[in-house]
């Protein structure tokens, strides 16, 4: 990503040094290497960073999110996707997110070059809509829990990345034929589980829920969330799979530059402990409390719950069969 990065910063104080013309526009073909035709561009009205690329969209598709703006603009020669700049504070992740999809259009081959351009696109609007910056070091330790689970529902389910629901904003972190996974990760000594959101236990809807706490312990000798990245990569059977993990990792925060989130912590799995949410388990239920209550934080005294506890083993292999018994 680092040679688009130079290339287009070149390409766009190229632009910035040229007269504006009558045009909207002023821009300049990044490279012939890239299977698609992607121009850096600079706005005549305010001298913008722009990317524009000939196609289009529909209307949902685009977006005014974290100071930067994706719009169609029609032109004599067709409509151009254009994706500008519109808070220059933020010129630095500008930069780097048109380098990210440029780069992903690059890998791809020219039949499906656009498709993985979009679907970058896609991710790192879902990230601008969610996030200002990265990942905190509570958020990459709920990331690496999330992936611990993942890698094991793909040990025996080589498609299982699809039930991954967390970097799509799903309700529950696994989704699959009506069985929902909800993962709670602590690291170091707790005696309880967060439930940062009333929605969470709902099990409406669901054949079965359950709860999974991932504990973990820090050490020097553990693996950093990169390691686990890159034994889910090694499972996937296939490069659409693998490009598909990594816009699932940056709609979840993941930015591709976090090398710190990457690095640490340093972590080592000491137990994964798992509850059936059954009728009667404690949980706050929206519909159970008033109306004037939207929203509720509230945490759950693991050994108060320990009657509900369910192999962890078997939740998994249910999950991964459709077992909903």
């Amino acid at each position: 990503m680092t040679g688009w990065l130079v290339a287009l910063n070149k390409a766009w104080d190229t632009l910035a040094k040229s007269a504006p013309v009558s045009r909207q526009y002023r821009s300049k073909l990044i490279s012939t290497e890239v299977p698609l035709d992607v121009l850096a561009a600079m706005r005549a009205t305010d001298n913008a960073p722009c990317l524009m690329l000939q196609t289009e969209l529909p209307p949902d598709a685009l977006f005014e999110l974290g100071g930067m703006r994706l719009s169609l603009m029609p032109d004599t020669t067709g409509i151009f996707l254009v994706l500008s700049l519109e808070d220059s504070s933020r010129r630095d992740l500008f930069a780097t997110i048109c380098a990210d999809v440029v780069s992903a259009a690059a890998l791809a081959n020219r039949n499906d070059a656009l498709d993985q351009f979009l679907a970058r696109l896609n991710a790192w609007r879902q990230f601008l809509r969610d996030r200002r910056d990265g990942l905190s070091r509570p958020e990459t330790v709920g990331l690496i829990g999330e992936l611990i689970i993942l890698d094991q529902i793909l040990t025996s389910h080589a498609n299982g990345l699809s039930t991954w629901q967390a970097p799509n904003d799903g309700l529950h972190d696994f989704v699959d034929g009506g069985h929902a996974l909800e993962i709670k990760t602590g690291l170091g000594p707790s005696s309880t589980i967060t439930i940062s959101a009333l929605d969470q236990l709902d099990a409406s809807g669901l054949s079965r829920l359950d709860l999974m706490h991932v504990r973990l312990i820090e050490t020097p000798e553990g693996k950093p969330l990169r390691d686990f990245i890159s034994d889910i990569s090694a499972r996937l059977p296939n490069d659409t799979g693998r490009r598909a993990f990594e816009n699932a990792l940056l709609s979840r925060g993941l930015m591709p530059d976090d090398d710190v989130a990457r690095a640490v912590p340093r972590v080592q799995l000491r137990a994964i402990e798992s509850y059936q949410v059954q009728e009667n388990f404690p949980r706050l239920i929206r519909a159970n409390l008033p109306v004037a209550i939207t929203d509720a934080t509230y945490s759950l005294e693991v050994r108060a719950i320990a009657g509900f506890a369910t192999d962890t083993a078997f939740i998994l292999e249910a999950f991964v069969q459709g077992d909903q018994s």
